[in-house]
């Protein structure tokens, strides 16, 4: 699969970063109590810091195109 341009591998990286864990946090916070969120935010975080790493590292997402 070819990879997207770089301005964008960002803003995805950038996405990836904040929606989920955020979202996790707001969702747990909401349906069940603050501690919980709060630690369904930091599960969901780790696994995207964790993927975004996968990405930037293994995918070279961190370099810029060469065209």
């Amino acid at each position: 699969m070819k990879k997207p341009k770089y301005p964008y591998r960002i803003a995805i990286i950038m996405a990836i970063l904040t929606i989920p864990p955020i979202g996790a946090t707001q969702l747990g916070w909401y349906l069940y109590d603050m501690q919980t969120g709060f630690d369904y935010g930091m599960i969901v975080g780790t696994a995207s810091v964790i993927y975004a790493a996968w990405l930037m590292y293994e995918k070279n997402w961190r370099e810029e195109d060469e065209d």
